[in-house]
């Protein structure tokens, strides 16, 4: 294991010094700080703190003709109540992840985990791509190092969907005319607008507003209408101006869905 590290940082270093080609995962962003050594296990990233995963504590299974760990193995499901409303980052020790600025692939869904491994040969993510249209070579990140759970919304058009990490959305202040008045909030319509590719105009659809239990808002939103929904990440809920009533309230967020144009 020793020698193989040290090929690995011998061969990160390499690459490093080489510079960037056009198919390189390689960024010229440092990597993340972590307190694990690389080879050794990945820190796992969550809202209750940081906790490690060394590779010593798996019995590993075979991807590929290699020995591999599962990522829904890797991840576990002790760190968050709900795995499935939160976006999984996969970093490398080159600082490259797939959502990043200029790549854009989005982060992976718990549910796109069932088709991952972590080669445990080269510490590479593998993903089986032909299982999950939305799924790219980009997802399998080289080096891993760290993972990052990120709660985020599932923003879905008709040809496509991107996971919307909420911290990474600017937030602003409920006005009076909201029971929550005074709370931190983001508008659904940045959700949206800061997710969809640059070739889709959001104001010309309606909107299906969906939680976790599969409940939706009580009918469709127009462009303006999901301008006055906030998303309030202390309490997980989704309001409308109080004078809409109890009806217009979400606990879960888990989807918003351009379903089609506005009449």
């Amino acid at each position: 294991m020793q020698f193989l590290r040290f090929m690995l940082y011998l061969g990160l270093f390499a690459l490093i010094c080489a510079g960037c080609g056009k198919d390189s995962h390689i960024s010229r962003t440092e990597g993340p700080d972590v307190s694990i050594e690389f080879g050794d296990g990945v820190e796992i990233v969550s809202p209750s703190g940081t906790t490690s995963r060394l590779f010593d504590q798996f019995t590993p299974t075979t991807f590929a003709g290699r020995p591999a760990i599962g990522l829904k193995e890797l991840v576990g499901t002790d760190l968050v109540t709900h795995p499935d409303l939160y976006g999984y980052r996969f970093i490398g020790t080159d600082g490259f992840y797939a959502n990043m600025p200029g790549k854009g692939y989005g982060d992976n869904t718990w549910a796109q985990l069932n088709f991952g491994y972590l080669d445990l040969t080269e510490f590479k993510i593998i993903f089986q791509t032909e299982n999950d249209k939305y799924l790219r070579k980009g997802h399998n990140v080289k080096w891993l190092i760290q993972v990052q759970l990120l709660r985020s919304v599932d923003i879905r058009w008709p040809e496509g969907r991107k996971l919307s990490p909420v911290d990474e959305i600017a937030t602003s202040i409920l006005s009076a005319d909201y029971a929550d008045a005074g709370s931190e909030a983001i508008a659904l319509t940045s959700l949206v607008s800061e997710t969809v590719p640059d070739n889709i105009d959001p104001s010309g659809f309606i909107f299906r507003v969906s939680a976790r239990d599969g409940s939706d808002l009580p009918r469709l939103l127009t462009w303006e209408e999901l301008g006055t929904a906030f998303y309030l990440p202390d309490s997980d809920l989704v309001v409308m101006p109080a004078a809409l009533g109890s009806a217009y309230q979400l606990e879960q967020l888990q989807r918003v869905s351009l379903e089609g144009e506005a009449r």
